[in-house]
């Protein structure tokens, strides 16, 4: 069946924008406007939500900026009234048209931090200056509100020539001289809020961006009398002690809770509403099981982007979160890896749900790494893991959440390591499925050199794991078993084939502790109990005969190997 999109009458899927006055007139709209009947009805000052990226916050943000502002400009009109995007959505006839009424009727300041990259401090001072002096040209003639110093202060911020200390205060500054300008009450609106400490916390400038955001933040969301309502939207929630601390109580909505949980994301209505209008119901087993799976809040979710996606590709399914965005804290979460998580990471590409440790509050970002159930409930937050059971005494069970998350996590993640670690495992590979012993021990021997500072008194579990992360990538080809029973006792590392014409593979591996050790006879060791305690045994019990058995040994950069006996 051709499911085109340029079929006569059927709107395209919203790919490639987040403009929701532009697509809610011209795409194919999932109607969220509810979350205002919510927002309002909660009578909260602040708001946070957290979502995994490509999961519809800046588009939320959007469509609730265009909720309240009387007017926006739209291509080849002009500035229209924003009425006309609401009058056929839910909000318009909620309670019998009760929030009509709170419609177009307040000015919204719009802050967006997604873009903030920068690996200096000076240069983040920089994107600092020229995100709020664009903000403050759009309301220059608020300005005149102001008198003395403040005016000055506006002045200074508008024109990009305001100082570090007078930028912390700028955004109450700016709310103030609204209010006053327009004798009424703004919203504010602050998507990304945490995209500048990501970056920050892994480019060494963490402190100072704290230290700015706490007093940019809570100078005009905290007890602010010029502000009607502040909403956040961000990957993560950064703990109280952290630049969240200056507020009185945010109402925080993260993906473990359950209100606002439909929102951000596609329900399993909504996504069977769209196969419909598209004429691809038949499709919705394939969709459930590539881009279904997230929990939040106790709400089936679908992948958003990744089903637009689908959609516009002709029902194509393919991972195509993967690599939408880039999330630097992951990338060094996963560049540091404890040893410890290698057992967790085994079990999920196993398809096994793992019991973790688990928080809903993170502490301050550069402290992840040291606290094991902030840094999974990070992986949860960013939309890597699933939760898979009740959060019980600070533990639960995670899981991958699809199809697609599998191959994000193994080519993702996969991909993160090779850079952190300057250098690819495809030689490692390659050579392990051509059966060449010593070409398999060169790989492994550049891959240490090329990173020798990672290895620096690392023990045998360590060295498995990273034997384990080797071969992650085979996962298509080959089951990846690791320490399971067989024969005599229980073999390192193991792969079944799941397609001709590979053979099975064995992997013992060793750690020596002195540099004088001989790894040679270590390797040839570990090559001795793959036969000894009979490793072997489980695979010819299934008829496998074709197997490769591989002794490897190592210490710090340099590997030692052993097939033949």
């Amino acid at each position: 069946m051709d499911r085109r999109f340029s079929m006569e009458g059927l709107l395209p899927p919203p790919v490639g924008t987040s403009d929701w006055v532009r697509f809610s007139r011209t795409s194919y709209c999932v109607d969220k406007t509810l979350i205002l009947k919510d927002l309002i009805d909660s009578e909260s000052t602040v708001v946070l939500f957290t979502r995994p990226r490509r999961f519809g916050k800046t588009t939320i943000m959007e469509m609730i900026r265009a909720f309240y502002e009387p007017e926006t400009l739209v291509e080849d009109r002009g500035m229209v009234k924003t009425e006309e995007f609401f009058t056929d959505k839910k909000i318009w006839f909620a309670d019998g048209g009760k929030y009509r009424a709170e419609q177009g009727k307040r000015p919204v300041i719009f802050l967006t931090f997604k873009d903030f990259k920068s690996t200096t401090w000076e240069s983040a001072k920089k994107d600092i200056v020229n995100c709020l002096a664009y903000e403050f040209s759009r309301f220059a003639s608020a300005g005149d509100a102001l008198s003395g110093i403040k005016a000055e202060q506006f002045a200074a911020v508008r024109d990009g020539k305001a100082d570090i200390d007078t930028l912390k205060l700028s955004l109450g500054l700016l709310a103030e001289a609204v209010h006053l300008n327009s004798k009424t009450l703004p919203v504010i609106l602050i998507d990304e809020y945490d995209q500048p400490i990501t970056s920050a916390s892994t480019h060494g400038y963490y402190d100072e961006m704290c230290a700015f955001m706490r007093v940019f933040l809570s100078g005009a969301l905290k007890d602010n009398k010029h502000c009607h309502i502040g909403i956040m939207t961000g990957v993560l929630r950064v703990a109280k002690e952290g630049i969240l601390s200056g507020l009185n109580n945010p109402a925080v909505w993260t993906v473990f809770e359950q209100k606002y949980s439909q929102y951000f994301g596609f329900t399993e209505e909504e996504v069977a509403e769209m196969a419909r209008y598209y004429g691809a119901e038949d499709k919705l087993p394939e969709i459930k099981a590539w881009y279904d799976g997230y929990d939040f809040g106790g709400t089936e979710i679908y992948n958003p982007w990744s089903v637009l996606r689908y959609f516009q590709c002709n029902c194509k399914p393919d991972a195509y979160w993967l690599d939408t965005s880039s999330n630097e804290l992951i990338a060094a979460i996963v560049r540091d890896l404890p040893y410890d998580m290698v057992r967790t990471l085994e079990a999920l590409l196993r398809d096994e749900a793992p019991r973790v440790q688990m928080t809903k509050e993170l502490g301050p970002y550069k402290d992840v790494m040291a606290n094991k159930s902030s840094l999974y409930a990070l992986l949860v937050s960013a939309g890597y893991l699933k939760i898979a059971s009740p959060i019980e005494e600070g533990m639960c069970k995670v899981a991958l959440p699809n199809h697609e998350l599998s191959l994000v996590f193994v080519n993702d993640i996969k991909a993160k390591i090779n850079a952190a670690l300057s250098v690819g495992t495809g030689d490692i590979v390659g050579a392990l499925l051509d059966r060449d012993a010593d070409a398999l021990r060169e790989a492994i021997s550049a891959f240490l050199l090329e990173s020798v500072s990672y290895f620096d008194a690392a023990a045998e579990g360590f060295f498995h794991g990273l034997t384990l992360g080797f071969l992650a990538i085979l996962r298509k080809r080959f089951r990846v078993l690791s320490n399971v029973e067989s024969g005599e006792g229980r073999f390192d590392i193991a792969l079944k084939p799941l397609v001709e014409p590979f053979p099975a593979f064995i992997i013992e591996v060793k750690a020596a502790d002195s540099d004088t050790a001989d790894l040679k006879g270590l390797a040839r060791d570990a090559r001795a109990q793959i036969d000894g305690k009979k490793y072997d045994a489980t695979f010819r019990a299934e008829g496998i005969t074709d197997i490769e058995k591989i002794g490897l040994a190592y210490f710090k950069d340099k590997v030692e190997l052993c097939k033949n006996l």
